[in-house]
C-alpha cells in the first residue's frame, strides 16, 4: 500500500484526490483464536488462508499518516475495515469444527455475517462530497462485532 501511495501522491496532490484504503477487524485488537499472528511461531504456525494481522493494524496506522501528510495538500485518507462477510470466498473456507470464527454470526449483535455491499456502501461513502471533512478514519463494518465481547451471548 505505501508503494501505490508513493507513486501515486504526485498525481493525488495534483488532483486534491482521495486515498481509500481497506484494512479490517482482525487489525483492531489481538485475538486468542486468530493465529494469524506477524511472525510463526515453532508451537504454533500460522494458519493459512489470510493476512498476518500485525499488517492490518499497519494498514490503519498508514492511512492516518497519510492523512496527516495529505491535509495540507487538501488529501483526504481513509479506511474502511470489514468483519466477517458473506461471500462465496468465506463459504468455500470454512473454518475447522469448533473454531470460534464460527460462531461469529450467533455471537454478532446483529445475528448475521456482512453483506459485500455493506462493505462497499461504506467505502463508496468515504471516497465521496458527503465524507468530505473525514480524514484518518476508519470505518468498521462489522455488524458492531468489535463493540463487545467475543464470546459474549446474545
Amino acid at each position: 500500500m505505501w508503494l501505490t501511495a508513493n507513486v501515486a501522491w504526485p498525481h493525488l496532490v495534483a488532483s486534491r484526490g482521495c486515498v481509500l484504503t481497506v484494512g479490517s477487524t482482525a487489525g483492531l485488537t489481538g485475538s486468542l483464536t486468530n493465529r494469524r499472528t506477524a511472525l510463526p511461531r515453532r508451537s504454533a504456525p500460522l494458519e493459512p488462508g489470510g493476512t498476518p494481522i500485525a499488517s492490518k493494524g499497519a494498514v490503519m496506522a498508514l492511512t492516518r499518516q497519510l492523512a496527516a501528510e495529505g491535509a495540507p495538500h487538501g488529501i483526504r485518507a481513509n479506511c474502511v475495515s470489514p468483519g466477517m462477510t458473506d461471500t462465496a470466498g468465506s463459504r468455500g473456507n470454512p473454518p475447522a469444527e469448533g473454531h470460534p470464527v464460527g460462531s461469529i454470526a450467533r455471537h454478532n449483535p446483529r445475528g448475521l455475517l456482512g453483506a459485500p455491499d455493506d462493505v462497499v456502501n461504506a467505502a463508496v461513502f468515504l471516497v465521496s462530497d458527503e465524507a468530505a471533512y473525514l480524514t484518518g478514519a476508519n470505518l468498521v463494518v462489522d455488524g458492531g462485532w468489535s463493540t463487545v465481547l467475543p464470546g459474549a451471548t446474545t
